[in-house]
C-alpha cells in the first residue's frame, strides 16, 4: 500500500482574522474636562496663540496626571501653577501688572515750566 500523495498546492488552515474592535473614546477625569473647557474658552476670546501650545500640552499633561494620582500634593502643586500660567497667557495687558507699568512709564524729556508764581530770588 502507498501512502497518499499530499497536494503541494493546498494551504493550511488560517484561523480567522478577528474584527479589531472600535476604540472607545478616551474618558478624562474631571481636571482635563475643566483645562479643556479653559483652552476653549481662552481659544474663542483670542487669548490663546499656536505659540502657547507647549504650555496647553503641559497642563493637559498635569491634568491627566493628577486625574490620575489626586493624592500627589507634588502635581497639584505643578497643576495649579500651570492653570495661572493659562490664565495669565496673552491677557492683553490687563493684568495688574501691566496696569502698574503704564502708570509708570513716562516721557523722557524736560517739560515745559508753566508754573506761574514767584521765582527764586
Amino acid at each position: 500500500m502507498t501512502a497518499p500523495k499530499k497536494a503541494t498546492g493546498a494551504k493550511k488552515a488560517q484561523p480567522a482574522k478577528r474584527a479589531r474592535k472600535a476604540t472607545p473614546a478616551p474618558v478624562y477625569g474631571r481636571n482635563r474636562t475643566a483645562i479643556e473647557t479653559m483652552v476653549t474658552a481662552l481659544r474663542e476670546s483670542g487669548r490663546i496663540e499656536p505659540v502657547d501650545e507647549a504650555r496647553v500640552t503641559a497642563a493637559l499633561a498635569l491634568a491627566d496626571a493628577v486625574d490620575a494620582d489626586p493624592t500627589n500634593a507634588s502635581l497639584w502643586r505643578e497643576y495649579r501653577a500651570a492653570v495661572e500660567t493659562l490664565r495669565q497667557v496673552s491677557d492683553g495687558g490687563t493684568d495688574d501688572f501691566a496696569a502698574l507699568m503704564a502708570g509708570l512709564s513716562a516721557e523722557v524729556g524736560d517739560t515745559k515750566n508753566t508754573r506761574t508764581g514767584h521765582a527764586r530770588s
